[in-house]
This record gives structure tokens, C-alpha cells and sequence, in this order.
């Protein structure tokens, strides 16, 4: 890479996220999600794990602006604006989302509840009948966009290679079959995504490689507090092979997770045409940049550096001309 495009890396970069003003314009695809509080078995359970559902759903209506054609929410019990989490809820989601997502769009899912078995015959518990990881995979296969799925409950570590695919994020609450117990990572997630602790690279914004760091310290505390062993360490994987990682290794892994976040990225919204113009396009190129580098893992080097540095370039220039107008 070319000292150029060093220098507008460092330039570009740190005045994209740098800008900020009160009136914004959200950028970006659109986000999805699905979340599922599946069958409890039991009253304390159930009431433990609807609290951490209706948590997680009010705060990506409030404060991620989910908008609430894209956000179902499906439980044990249904209630307003919360149907039943039957297999065929599931699916009809699903399909639904199928049809109304690009390519650019972002859906996330989340499964709070229990879980059991081994590898292939591994299922999250729903109300009446389950799917197993194959169904989970083939009613996934069709959404057009990006996929980031958290598996918070017990017995959950097959569905990590189970789903792990090309641009998929994947999270599980535990690393291995024996791992069985209830776990409370779900609790510890919902928590990571408005910690501002988790923003560690303090960009004001926590991507899901933050919030898996974040929550997996939360579980640690827990348990530590409690005088315990800790009986689950969530891992993740977004390399597609499906081996994955825990929060304190190093390894491929985290590259898409820490480019993929919850909340939609924002432009400053100006007065002059020409300068929003320039905000926009600026925005637009960051956008190009982060899809490269999802894209590197599966790129020839010599293929990422030669568009990595053509975009880094332009943004650096259009980030330049932004400045010289005002616009920050």
C-alpha cells in the first residue's frame, strides 16, 4: 500500500467518524430482526427470559430506531404486538424478509430460552414443534443480505458450524457439547449493546464483535461473583468455517462482526446541497470500504490492496473538500 494511502486512511477514517451533528440522515441498508424467546419449561425461567426479550426489543425500537415493520418479536406467551414462537411464526418471519431484503440489508436474530442435543440433532426449544439446524439453514438460505444470528442459550455451540456460512456472524452462548446448563448470556448481551464500556475503539458506535467482548466479560463477572465455575463461554464465528473463537483468543475471526452493527450510521444533515452532497458521497465510500474489507478474507491480496487503496484515496479527497466547505 502506497504512503498516499496510509496517509488517507488515518485522514479519511478519523473524520468520518468524527463528524456529527443534531439533525442526521440515516445511511446504510436496511436492518431486520427476529427475535425469539422460546419455550421456558418453567415459571422462573419464563419470566427471566421474557424480561430479557422485551428488554432487547425495546431498545432496538428506541434506541437503534428499528422500524416496526422490520422488528418481530415472538415469545412464549403472546401478548401486543408479540405473536407466538411456533416453528411456523418462524418461517412465515422469515419469508417475509426474504422477499422485502437487498442485498445490502442486515438481518439479525436472536434466540433466548433453551436448547439441546448433539451436532446435526442440536434444537432451540420453540412452542410445540422445533427446527433442527438444517431447517434453521434453509429457511436462512434465502435472505439476500447479511445474517448476524446469537444463539444465547444452552447446548447452543452446534448451531456455530451448523450456520456459519459466508458473511454470516454467528455467536453461541457455549463452546462445546458439554456445556448443558442454563446460561445467561443473553442477559449479558442485551446489556453490551447500550454499555458504552463495550465501544472500546470509541467510534460511538457498538459492533457485534464489541458487544460478544463486552458480554463475555459480563458472564465472567457473573459467575465469578456468584463463586462458581463458569458453566458457558460464548464464541463466534464470521469466517464461514465454522470453528470460531472465544473473546480472549486471537484468530481471523471478529473482522465482519467488528464492521457490522445494530444502529444505522448517520450523515450530518447542512444547509447547503453542495456540502450534504459531499457528506453523502463520503458516507457512501465509508460503506464501500467496510464491505471490502468483509470481503477480504475471500479476495487475492493484491486484488483487496488495488481497490482498498482506490476507495481510501477518494474518500480521503472527498473527506478533504468536505472540510475546506465547512461541512463538519
Amino acid at each position: 500500500m502506497s504512503c498516499l494511502a496510509a496517509v488517507a486512511i488515518a485522514c479519511a477514517v478519523t473524520t468520518a467518524a468524527a463528524s456529527g451533528s443534531s439533525g442526521r440522515l440515516p445511511a446504510e441498508g436496511n436492518r431486520y430482526a427476529l427475535l425469539v424467546q422460546g419455550a421456558s419449561g418453567d415459571p422462573t425461567y419464563a419470566t427471566l427470559h421474557r424480561g430479557w426479550l422485551d428488554r432487547l426489543a425495546a431498545s432496538l425500537r428506541t434506541r437503534f430506531k428499528f422500524d416496526p415493520w422490520r422488528l418481530t418479536v415472538l415469545a412464549e406467551q403472546a401478548g401486543a404486538g408479540v405473536e407466538r414462537a411456533t416453528a411456523d411464526n418462524v418461517r412465515a418471519t422469515l419469508a417475509r424478509y426474504a422477499k422485502e431484503m437487498k442485498a445490502g440489508d442486515l438481518l439479525f436474530v436472536m434466540l433466548i430460552g433453551h436448547g439441546g442435543g448433539d451436532g446435526a440433532d442440536a434444537k432451540f426449544n420453540l412452542v410445540g414443534p422445533d427446527l433442527t439446524i438444517a431447517e434453521w439453514n434453509a429457511i436462512l438460505k434465502p435472505i439476500p443480505g447479511q445474517v448476524a444470528l446469537v444463539d444465547a442459550t444452552s447446548s447452543s455451540f452446534p448451531y456455530l458450524a451448523g450456520l456459519a456460512g459466508p458473511g454470516r456472524v454467528i455467536i453461541t452462548a457455549t463452546a462445546s457439547f458439554a456445556q448443558r446448563y442454563h446460561t445467561v448470556f443473553a442477559d449479558a448481551f442485551v446489556q453490551a449493546i447500550e454499555a458504552p464500556a463495550a465501544d472500546t475503539d470509541k467510534n460511538g458506535r457498538i459492533s457485534l464483535l464489541e458487544a460478544f467482548t463486552h458480554a463475555s466479560r459480563l458472564v465472567g463477572l457473573h459467575y465469578e461473583q456468584d463463586g462458581r465455575l463458569a458453566t458457558e463461554r460464548a464464541m463466534l464465528d464470521d469466517t464461514g468455517d465454522g470453528i470460531g473463537r472465544d473473546a480472549t483468543a486471537t484468530g481471523p475471526d471478529g473482522l465482519i462482526a467488528g464492521l457490522t452493527y445494530l444502529d444505522a450510521a448517520v450523515v450530518p444533515k447542512v444547509a447547503d446541497p453542495e456540502v450534504q452532497a459531499l457528506l453523502l458521497r463520503r458516507q457512501a465510500l465509508t460503506e464501500q470500504v467496510d464491505e471490502l474489507r468483509r470481503r477480504r478474507p475471500g479476495m487475492p491480496p493484491v486484488e483487496f490492496d488495488r481497490e482498498f487503496e482506490k476507495l481510501i484515496v477518494e474518500l480521503a479527497l472527498v473527506s478533504r473538500d468536505v472540510r475546506r466547505r465547512g461541512g463538519e
